[in-house]
């Protein structure tokens, strides 16, 4: 079979199997499973105390990996398979928010049962503003990682790619034997980000801008959550309070964090991304 036979049956058979993908009912199922799978780890974590979807007084770095997964699986599959059709994206988005909805149902029940009653203690009022904001915050950047080119939507991108990091952790210290590998995962996300950097490319003085401030934005983002879910834990009142207090928590924890690793994961997957598809498309005779 020659190169362009090949090339021919392999277009033919992703058409195929993104055609699948074209109902709309398959697009609500995927938005579904997207959430189960973002929030399975949690169905083994929660077992004791029956809620799936983590619980903000008790878990609220837990509930920011969910959503962060879930957006970027979602956002992935709308702009790859959908190819960042509106209708889409918000099908697949309407799935997700089901799936989120129905979880966040099932946890208030298991663990605040009296709030059906109209007796709302004050961990449920904290659960719900911390929960409301962050589904406001991840379906703005659901649709802009879909609807954005990709040299905008890649700093995006960086900002929750670190929950790729988390979440793999999470996995692997509910894993027999893999507790000793917890370390390695954390350079998932940035292997994520140069993928995505390595797409987008660097032969333009714009998209070099735009790695360099991803990998700022990569290197800021774990003391971001650590600080954001401190804070759904916590007593602060007010927005000016909320806000100083996240960023007072961002800057301290920025200093301690490790970022030679990150940048050199990102950096090695984003060059040799970059390589290999300039290699793929000069010979596909097509300009990079």
């Amino acid at each position: 079979m020659s190169p362009e036979e090949h090339w021919g049956l392999e277009g033919a058979m992703l058409r195929s199997t993104a055609g699948i993908w074209q109902n709309w009912w398959m697009q609500l199922v995927a938005g579904l499973l997207i959430v189960a799978f973002a929030v399975l780890p949690w169905l083994w974590i929660g077992y004791d105390d029956q809620a799936i979807l983590p619980y903000t007084s008790n878990d609220a770095l837990g509930l920011l990996l969910v959503f962060s997964m879930a957006t970027l699986l979602s956002a992935f599959f709308a702009r790859r398979v959908g190819r960042g059709g509106t209708k889409f994206a918000v099908v697949t988005d309407v799935g997700v928010v089901l799936g989120f909805i129905a979880l966040a149902f099932q946890a208030t029940y298991v663990l605040e049962p009296g709030l059906f009653d109209g007796d709302i203690s004050a961990d449920s009022v904290r659960h719900l503003y911390f929960l409301g904001t962050l589904f406001v915050v991840f379906q703005i950047l659901y649709y802009l990682i879909v609807k954005l080119q990709l040299i905008a939507a890649t700093p995006l991108v960086a900002l929750i790619a670190v929950g790729i990091s988390y979440w793999l952790q999470v996995v692997a210290s509910l894993i027999s034997g893999a507790q000793s590998y917890t370390q390695y995962f954390w350079y998932a996300g940035p292997a994520v980000l140069g993928l995505v950097l390595g797409v987008l490319g660097f032969l333009k003085a714009a998209n070099l801008l735009i790695w360099i401030l991803s990998l700022v934005i990569q290197w800021i983002t774990p003391a971001l959550f650590e600080s954001a879910a401190a804070l759904g834990q916590g007593e602060e009142r007010g927005i000016g309070n909320i806000f100083s207090t996240l960023v007072s928590g961002t800057s301290k924890a920025v200093a301690k964090l490790e970022w030679q690793g990150p940048v050199l994961v990102s950096l090695a997957t984003a060059m040799l991304t970059s390589v290999i598809l300039l290699i793929v498309h000069k010979a596909r005779g097509s300009r990079y």
